[in-house]
């Protein structure tokens, strides 16, 4: 871990660790903080004239796309769902830094949705609104190649979104790319326990509390929409996934990861170490983000395009 990464990690994410298990914030008031704070400090540190962004909808659904400036590749698009718990988050403010080095490092136009976050809209809005956007996005580019990402509760719903268009005979991505997926809304797994002191982000509480939020009390939590490491990921595509050594959502990736394979499924978990929940957000303040993108624009660019 590099000092920068520790200064983050330490100073920064672990104070408001602290503070959620004291003041247990709603949704509503997380978002009146970091989504304020976000915009500010991604507005500062956002590569400067390497990346554009323009609102859009898809689907009547609303987002942004970022578009890499120079040497776009045309061959290629990214569907982004933001993490967030489905509470808060957004690619406008919170995820912004991240997804513009994304674009810039990958040379790839990002489009990313802004769908509904709970608790004023529960499942399944959230699953809803991101297959109305993917049908859309897939319909405009019927001959690229289509990379399904997402981190934390986004890579949990680009997983159950993958199953359910699969299941209804919908185009399926070309590749899927997974920042510490949040993958089981029972938050069961051994790691939640192992992982417990060495994670500075967030305590056990967090995605507990968010899990409520998100899944209406009648609702089975583990049902694959909801928690999709409980499904089949037979006919998947080639899955990359990232996840810090650090964090109680390791096995959510670990497990995923180990029932993939059995599908036969084409998929690579990189299990970084000593780094922390959604580490490559952080762009420069955090060196190992940069790397964490390199690696995943050369994973990107290992598919049979590149070889025609």
């Amino acid at each position: 871990m590099s000092i920068r990464s520790f200064l983050v990690s330490e100073i920064f994410l672990r104070p408001n660790k602290f503070l959620y298990r004291i003041f247990r914030p709603t949704p509503k008031t997380i978002r009146s903080i970091i989504h304020p704070l976000s915009s500010v400090s991604s507005f500062l540190t956002s590569p400067i004239q390497r990346v554009t962004s323009e609102k859009d909808e898809f689907g009547g659904v609303p987002g942004v796309i970022y578009h890499p400036k120079k040497n776009r590749d045309s061959r290629r698009v990214i569907v982004y769902l933001h993490g967030g718990g489905y509470c808060w988050g957004s690619s406008k403010n919170t995820h912004r830094l991240g997804l513009s080095n994304f674009a810039r490092i990958t040379k790839i136009s990002i489009y990313c949705i802004e769908y509904r976050l709970a608790p004023e809209h529960p499942y399944p809005a959230a699953l809803d609104d991101v297959q109305k956007a993917w049908n859309d996005i897939t319909r405009r580019f019927p001959e690229s190649e289509i990379i399904l990402a997402g981190d934390s509760a986004g890579g949990g719903l680009s997983l159950a979104l993958m199953m359910k268009i699969r299941d209804n005979g919908a185009k399926m991505p070309d590749a899927s790319v997974l920042f510490s997926p949040w993958t089981d809304l029972t938050c069961s797994s051994d790691s939640y326990n192992t992982r417990a002191s060495s994670e500075p982000m967030f305590p056990r509480v967090a995605p507990e509390d968010h899990a409520r939020y998100y899944v209406p009390d009648k609702i089975d939590k583990s049902i694959p929409e909801i928690s999709p490491v409980n499904g089949s990921f037979g006919g998947f595509p080639r899955t990359l996934i990232l996840v810090g050594d650090r964090e109680i959502l390791l096995d959510d990736s670990r497990q995923v990861c180990d029932k993939a394979s059995k599908d036969g499924v084409d998929v690579r978990l990189d299990i970084w170490p000593k780094m922390f929940h959604d580490w490559w957000l952080f762009g420069f303040l955090v060196p190992e983000s940069e790397k964490c993108l390199r690696e995943v624009a050369r994973w990107i660019h290992l598919s049979n395009l590149d070889g025609l």
